[in-house]
């Protein structure tokens, strides 16, 4: 198998950012003298938020809206514990409480859209890097669970999951919404986007329609100086949602939803520097031989059909989804170097060399549960089930000093796979007495995966290998122990586990010894988190306090290691992740809204692993011993309002020290200062803002493989000072 760039694949793990006031008590946009409650689906039931014994952000769709936020990377600095890597809008890697060793063999982070499970759970279709970019448009809320939830979710859940909860049809009334936002981005594009959904009741209380379709423009703020190209993170994001709900009585719901989006992207967001933190050139600028432009269509049709049977709740969820991305990278600072001078007394000139990849998913889910709630027992049981088949190919163009296209093949390669789980859980809530529940979970889980390498190289850098099969059973638990000391304060305790799937691994023999490079399998990676909390708030609600602190042990972890110049799949060391947050939130007066949101995070190898280059104790890569975020919010007569946010990210290390294939990059600390208006004008509310007030040159994250051979470091910015305009009118 072979492993190489494609953008945010390889780059580094962004700060973990912790939450604003939008955060675990979350703040509505028409703020008054409290907080409202949230009700969330974390558990598979509706529930408060305070009332749910694990660390949540729930972001709603005013949240969102005060915001600006229109793609994941505006609201993702918002959550506690959250970090990403990216090379631009799809091209992202999320991940959790530091569960991340830079670039991830397959998630530890799953991603739903309302009930259905997003992209490839295996390393072979890049379902890591590709992370679901959804247009938050016409969305209920956005929930994140941190800590693992293998019990309910399953597979790929071991840091936590990411849950986008759209709007559901109303079923009595008729109404709508129009948003347009334009935006300037200093040394940059200008931004717009425009959205708008209408629901209809098409039969009054028995059956209703939503549709919605959004776009979105990002200007951009990256220059290629050698393409001659400006603003080449240019991005366009557009979709639509078509929901209908049918609820012919009040036992039976029927809702069937398509959705469908599409990303287009010219470039990275990656400027070029040097290991010691220079710009080569300028501050936001690349220097490429060749475009790296992305593309990514993505499509969804889901059935939820939920039946009260009087005992309990029946639901099932069947989904089918394709998603397709096409990409190409330019490789030159490390391809031309390595193999010029070998092809030079050939009489091949070469000059340039890229990757283009094209990667295919289509998955098929069905979940079926049955739930009960009573005085004394909560219980619910269930089964799911899931096939995907995938496919990625990878051809690597070369290109002489005019440009012309080479006769020559470095390598093609095609890496055809599938992969089936079956699955059942249940979970148990006992209720003790009044004030003591008592939570107990299991899930049993079997995969089987196939996967081949159809591959090609007139320089012999790769070739094929035949199908080879792997299966396996996993068992993941929960246990959870919840007090509520009065109705306002909560301390919950709580241990949970979660696991990535083993699959098939390369089989290639070493050409000296004859023995296999690697082993025909690669196990499951798992963890156990240990976790206290507490969510508390006063009597009315002015002032609300979530705090929890945890360990997380992480064994076996899945890893990309060099083999005979071959990347193999390896099981290797194992590392911790411990750390505390608190976010506070006050109502002083009715107008004032203040939050603090705080983040430590200690997470390191707690055994040497010389595949990745890591000591014992050594940090895992690019996570920030601290992080902070304050907020302030007031509310004028009249309907106008102003806010102010500021964010502080600490120095983080991009990699391990002794990497053979990153060498080590120190990512700087940064801070980041928002301000926010808003009124309102007869049925428009219109909003004003300046992102990064302070024109910071935040660096998120960096890719630093091509520096092997004299190449730069590909370091992400973040976005510049941005001043923005956003109308919203209802109807």
């Amino acid at each position: 198998m072979t492993f190489t760039r494609t953008g945010g694949q390889c780059l580094g793990v962004v700060a973990a950012l912790v939450a604003t006031p939008l955060a675990a008590q979350t703040v509505p946009a028409d703020r008054g003298s409290t907080l409202e409650e949230i009700v969330v689906t974390a558990q598979k039931r509706e529930e408060k938020l305070s009332d749910i014994p694990i660390s949540i952000t729930a972001l709603s769709g005013s949240d969102l809206q005060a915001m600006a936020a229109t793609q994941f990377r505006d609201f993702a600095n918002t959550v506690p514990g959250l970090s990403y890597t990216t090379a631009g809008a799809g091209d992202t890697q999320v991940n959790l409480r530091g569960i991340a060793t830079g670039g991830n063999v397959s998630p530890t982070v799953g991603i739903y859209v309302d009930e259905v499970p997003y992209g490839s759970s295996t390393p072979f279709a890049a379902g890591a890097q590709l992370a679901l970019d959804v247009g938050l448009f016409d969305l209920q809320r956005v929930e994140v669970l941190r800590g693992p939830q293998g019990t309910l979710y399953g597979a790929s859940t071991m840091g936590g999951l990411l849950k986008y909860v759209p709007v559901a049809p109303d079923l009595d009334g008729f109404g709508g919404n129009v948003r347009a936002g334009v935006s300037s981005t200093d040394d940059g594009g200008t931004s717009y986007d425009i959205a708008s959904v209408v629901n209809a009741p098409l039969t009054a209380g028995k059956s209703a329609v939503r549709l919605s379709g959004f776009y979105s423009r990002d200007g951009g703020y990256i220059d290629d100086t050698q393409q001659g190209n400006d603003d080449v993170n240019q991005t366009d994001v557009y979709g639509g949602r078509a929901d209908f709900l049918l609820q012919p009585s009040d036992e039976l719901s029927v809702r069937l939803a398509v959705y469908a989006q599409k990303i287009e992207r010219d470039g990275s967001i990656a400027a070029d520097y040097d290991l010691a933190g220079k710009p080569i050139e300028g501050e936001l600028e690349q220097q490429n031989a060749l475009p790296e432009s992305f593309e990514q269509e993505f499509a969804l049709v889901s059935g939820t059909v939920t039946y009260a049977m009087g005992f309990a709740d029946l639901t099932s969820i069947t989904s089918y989804q394709t998603s397709d991305v096409t990409t190409s990278s330019d490789l030159s600072d490390f391809y031309v170097p390595a193999l010029a001078p070998a092809l030079a007394p050939l009489g091949i000139d070469l000059a340039a060399v890229g990757i283009d990849k094209e990667i295919g998913t289509d998955k098929f889910t069905q979940e079926f549960r049955l739930a009960a709630t009573g005085e004394t027992l909560d219980w619910l049981v269930g089964a799911f089930y899931t096939n995907e088949d995938s496919d990625q190919g990878q051809v690597v163009p070369s290109y002489d000093p005019s440009g012309a296209l080479l006769p020559l093949n470095i390598f093609t390669i095609e890496l055809p796979s599938t992969y089936e789980e079956i699955a059942a859980f249940t979970t148990l809530t006992w209720h003790a007495t009044d004030k003591l529940d008592l939570t107990g979970g299991l899930r049993y889980a079997h995969n089987s995966q196939e996967q081949e390498q159809i591959g090609s190289s007139d320089i012999g850098l790769t070739g094929s290998i035949p199908m080879r099969e792997s299966s396996e059973d996993v068992t993941t638990y929960l246990a959870n122990l919840r007090y509520h000391v009065n109705d306002h304060v909560m301390p919950y305790l709580r241990i949970a586990t979660g696991y990535r799937p083993g699959g098939p691994n390369v089989v290639l023999n070493d050409s000296d010894t004859g023995q296999p490079i690697a082993p025909p399998t690669f196990d499951s990676d798992s963890l156990t988190s240990y976790e206290a909390g507490i969510k508390a708030s006063t009597a009315d609600r002015r002032y609300t306090l979530d705090a929890a602190i945890y360990h997380i042990d992480w064994e076996d972890l899945q890893i990309v290691a060099v083999r005979n110049n071959v990347g193999v799949v390896a099981n290797a060391s194992a590392a911790q992740s411990q750390g505390a947050e608190l976010t506070l939130t006050a109502i002083p007066v009715d107008a004032l809204t203040l939050a603090g949101a705080f983040g430590y995070m200690n997470a390191e190898l707690s055994e040497a692993s010389p595949d990745l280059g890591g000591a014992n104790g050594e940090s895992l890569p690019n996570t920030p011993e601290f992080t902070a975020t304050l907020s302030a919010d007031y509310d004028f007569a009249g309907g106008a309002s102003l806010g102010a946010t500021y964010r502080f990210v600490d120095e983080r290390s991009s990699s391990f020290d002794a990497s053979a294939s990153l060498p080590q990059y120190d990512l700087p600390d940064y801070q980041v200062v928002d301000l926010r208006g808003g009124f309102q004008f007869g049925a428009a509310e219109v909003q004003l803002y300046v992102k990064n007030l302070l024109d910071e040159r935040g660096q998120l994250s960096v890719y630093t493989g091509q520096t092997l051979l004299g190449g730069p470091a590909n370091v992400s910015i973040l976005q510049p000072r941005t001043y923005g305009l956003s109308v919203n009118f209802g109807f």
